[in-house]
């Protein structure tokens, strides 16, 4: 398959809601569109975990009355969505790719989102693939567009589930760029809001101060919707202020000034994948957009220099808050862990409390450096991922580009806007912490203006 980014269209929830509204069509007819096309493509992709068609189905028929009655319970009503296998879904394992969650049982409880989620009519239809404890060895997934590459990680399945039209959404986390980098690999839109804005929790959280709850679907408007109503029933993550914004995607909205990030990512990223990003930017500024490099004044420069520097503590961050829990699982199942989990519990224990204070001063510069461009910055813009998926299955991609907003905790929308070998790269822009629904409004006059309007609504709305 041939990825093109001004065609390319998934399975959107949003679009087929209408017919539902107006007896066209059915939350049982749209899941079983969604079984036919797991039917074909699963058995390559192997997005999934497990799946739970007949509950799905039951709950399938309960919407389908509910919409033919006119008392749908929410917008969400009837759509069938993933859930990445860290978060708790009641009546399934949560596995995590990892040895050590083998003989784990169902979950009694759902997480948060889940939870939200299900009150408001939408179906867990099942639970996608992640990494090893969504920080190691890869799973079984691969990407849908070339099933020689990876769907990069953590989210894999999730991204992978959603570009191959199984799905209109499915749930992700992001620590690193495990949403943004996958969906980037995937070619799907994806969210990582502003950090605690969704609650996360429900399930195996590692780095619990840069743990984000991410979103890939088939449009912005289905991303949008989700985000809004899971904030309306369980809120951002405890003592963080929810999402804010309209209940439905809002009107597209150009900016006058981004700034051009670098990262670590730049020196790391292929010729033919610079080639293109620079000419979209060069399509950027002739709509008027006055795009800033990081020389354009001192403030801009020391950011960008600071972004640079993340990789530097941004794992010693992540390590020192995966030490418990996971240290404690391994004195208890050595067996349980992959060499390369092994590695990173022995390097979170020679750590000390030094150690983690530095890598929490460096996180809040890069945070007040960030801040103070609000006055002069409406978003940064750069790439999701050094290039397309690779060839093979490594971990989970390269997370160079994604560290900085993981970091800081801004929200950050992927837009697979590029191509590159007939496969997906995704443009990455940033915002500033609690103004998504700004970002938001970007990312719609980003897929409107660059010919794939498709990716924000639908063909039904256009």
């Amino acid at each position: 398959m041939t990825y093109d980014p001004r065609s390319a269209t998934f399975r959107s929830f949003h679009a087929a809601r209408r017919g539902f509204a107006a007896g066209t069509d059915s939350p049982r007819a749209f899941l079983e569109r969604c079984l036919e096309r797991i039917a074909e493509r699963e058995p390559q992709v192997l997005a999934f975990v497990v799946l739970d068609v007949d509950a799905a189905r039951a709950a399938a028929d309960a919407s389908t009355l509910r919409w033919r009655d006119g008392a749908p319970l929410s917008a969400l009503d009837g759509m069938p969505f993933g859930v990445k296998d860290c978060f708790d879904v009641a009546g399934f394992p949560t596995r995590v790719n990892s040895a050590f969650f083998a003989d784990a049982q169902p979950a009694a409880t759902d997480a948060a989102h889940v939870y939200a989620l299900r009150a408001g009519g939408a179906i867990p239809l099942g639970k996608t693939v992640t990494t090893e404890f969504t920080m190691a060895g890869p799973g079984p997934t691969w990407n849908p567009w070339d099933l020689r590459r990876t769907p990069g990680g953590s989210s894999s399945g999730s991204a992978a589930a959603v570009a191959a039209g199984m799905l209109p959404l499915a749930t992700g986390s992001q620590v690193r760029g495990s949403v943004i980098r996958p969906a980037s690999i995937c070619g799907v839109p994806a969210y990582k809001p502003t950090f605690g804005a969704l609650n996360r929790f429900g399930g195996v959280d590692p780095s619990p101060s840069i743990n984000h709850l991410g979103l890939l679907g088939a449009t912005l408007a289905d991303i949008w919707i989700v985000a809004m109503h899971i904030a309306t029933v369980a809120g951002g993550d405890p003592g963080c202020d929810a999402l804010d914004g309209p209940p439905e995607l809002p009107p597209p909205q150009r900016p006058l000034r981004v700034a051009r990030q670098y990262t670590a990512g730049w020196q790391h990223t292929d010729d033919a994948s610079k080639a293109i990003f620079e000419n979209w930017l060069a399509a950027l500024r002739h709509t008027g957009v006055t795009v800033l490099e990081p020389g354009a004044s001192p403030e801009l420069a020391a950011y960008e220099a600071a972004t640079a520097d993340v990789p530097a503590f941004f794992f010693d961050l992540m390590l020192w808050e995966i030490r418990w829990p996971l240290a404690a699982w391994r004195a208890r199942n050595p067996a349980g862990f992959s060499a390369t989990m092994h590695g990173y519990i022995d390097r979170a224990l020679q750590m000390q409390p030094v150690d983690y204070r530095r890598a929490l001063e460096m996180r809040e510069r890069l945070r007040v450096l960030h801040r103070a461009l609000a006055p002069d910055v409406d978003a940064f813009v750069t790439l999701a991922h050094i290039g397309p998926g690779q060839i093979g299955q490594p971990a989970g991609g390269t997370p160079w580009y994604n560290d900085a907003s993981s970091a800081i905790g801004a929200p950050t929308f992927n837009l697979p806007l590029l191509a590159v070998d007939g496969v997906p790269l995704g443009v990455q822009i940033m915002g500033f912490e609690q103004r998504d629904a700004e970002l938001a409004a970007f990312a719609r006059w980003c897929c409107d203006c660059f010919g794939a309007p498709r990716m924000a609504l639908s063909d039904q709305e256009l």
